[in-house]
């Protein structure tokens, strides 16, 4: 299956606050190149989170083929198209240069989150279902993982015309690399990418394969 990563950050998030000025973390998480356009960018902060959901959402699309992949975030090196460095566009684009490979790059910026997406090509992430919901009066007892696998199983849940309880969320049992759907105890092939942070959740998956993990042997 044509690998899919994502992640979300909440920019409010107390622990995410006037990052771009700690310079320790930034020299362990960014290049040299990467810090200089974040240090030049109009929001250095929405920025170097671009760059950081950007290195976690390519990690989790590479190591679902290799999970002992390298996880170093200086590892994964972060390229825009030209005209995106400044920072100051909603919608980013580029690629990540990854141990495992190249990925597409697509960057959602907003006062609030950044959510970046990486898949293999741009055909790949063209077709990709993506959605970022925000957490907020769902109750204390819902967890942040609880949460996004609820919104990701409407989601499939409509698409496919059935009952959310058709479907499920599994782990592999060596407890290694992506989660999958269940539907009606039957695996699909369909790749799923969950994230949250803070008030926000988001998931992402190629809806091309949703089908029966036995039909693409």
């Amino acid at each position: 299956m044509p690998p899919v990563g994502n992640d979300v950050v909440d920019l409010a998030a107390p622990g995410n606050l006037d990052k771009s000025g700690d310079s320790r973390f930034c020299g362990r998480v960014f290049t040299a190149e990467e810090r200089a356009i974040i240090a030049g960018a109009a929001r250095p902060d929405g920025l170097l989170w671009a760059f950081w959901a950007a290195k976690e959402a390519a990690y989790k699309a590479v190591s679902r083929a290799d999970p002992a992949v390298c996880s170093i975030p200086r590892q994964y090196r972060v390229v825009l198209d030209t005209g995106n460095a400044a920072g100051t566009a909603a919608r980013l684009a580029g690629k990540v240069i990854t141990p495992g490979g190249e990925l597409v790059l697509r960057i959602a910026l907003t006062a609030d989150w950044v959510h970046a997406l990486a898949a293999g090509s741009e055909e790949d992430i063209e077709r990709i279902c993506q959605h970022v919901e925000l957490r907020e009066g769902t109750g204390s007892d819902v967890n942040p993982s609880a949460f996004v696998r609820g919104a990701l199983l409407r989601e499939i849940a409509r698409r496919l015309d059935c009952p959310v309880g058709d479907l499920s969320v599994v782990k592999n049992p060596d407890g290694l690399g992506a989660p999958r759907v269940l539907f009606r105890g039957d695996l699909l092939a369909a790749e799923v990418s969950l994230s949250h942070d803070g008030r926000f959740a988001a998931f992402a998956f190629d809806p091309a394969t949703l089908i029966s993990a036995d039909c693409t042997g």
